[in-house]
């Protein structure tokens, strides 16, 4: 159902995504050295040539397509680290906790809590030791119906005891389809997550932002890697 827009979009997104660290990590080389080359043309042409274009304007396209390469170029790096390095991962989402202060008794309990569904992914431990992988879930929404997401996780990771327990924090970027928001149309989001783990299994938990009356939800989920 939308599963081309639905994956076409999200690696739109983790493109973006990684766009800004791309472009502070990897300065490009062709933007620092068209401003010479420019000037030098200029400064050699002779007298009776007219010298089309400036070196600024020239700069700064040059700078403008090193970022945009720059940037898919990352992201790719990132997807085929994921696939080709990263362990297949099954989720089981297991709990939609509506936060009590913003919903009234009853309302919390006409909501679907305990959300059937499940989900594939693949992930890893990069060079740094955060963990980052992609994922597709399905599962009930708040109201009993459908709900399809998919996204791209990355979490910091931390060892505090031994190499088997960790425990994590980061953010997710994902696209999501649900019936009452754009009638199932695939909406970007992104949000803060959480994980603790041991060996192959992991407790993570996504925090949905809101108001009285909606939003404020902690979204858990368990996930095992097949090592």
């Amino acid at each position: 159902m939308n599963c081309s827009r639905l994956l076409s979009g999200l690696l739109s997104s983790l493109a973006l995504t990684l766009a800004a660290s791309a472009y502070a990590d990897e300065p490009s080389a062709d933007a620092s050295t068209a401003p010479s080359e420019a000037t030098a043309t200029a400064t050699n042409a002779p007298q009776s040539v007219v010298v089309v274009g400036s070196p600024d304007s020239d700069a700064k396209t040059s700078e403008s397509q090193s970022w945009y390469s720059s940037a898919w170029d990352t992201a790719g790096q990132h997807l085929s680290d994921i696939w080709n390095k990263g362990d297949i991962e099954l989720y089981v989402p297991f709990w939609s906790y509506h936060l009590p202060f913003a919903y009234s008794p009853e309302k919390r309990a006409s909501y679907t809590e305990y959300p059937a569904g499940g989900g594939l992914g693949k992930g890893w431990y990069n060079a740094s030791g955060n963990w980052e992988g992609v994922y597709v879930m399905g599962f009930q929404d708040s109201h009993a119906q459908p709900m399809y997401m998919a996204g791209y996780g990355w979490v910091p990771t931390w060892n505090p005891i031994n190499e088997q327990t960790r425990i994590g924090v980061g953010a997710t970027v994902f696209l999501f389809m649900r019936s009452d928001i754009n009638s199932y149309a695939p909406t970007p989001g992104i949000l803060p997550m959480a994980t603790v783990g041991y060996g192959p299994v992991d407790v993570q938990v996504a925090y949905i932002p809101g108001g009285q009356g909606n939003g404020n939800v902690l979204f858990w989920w368990a996930k095992y890697s097949f090592k």
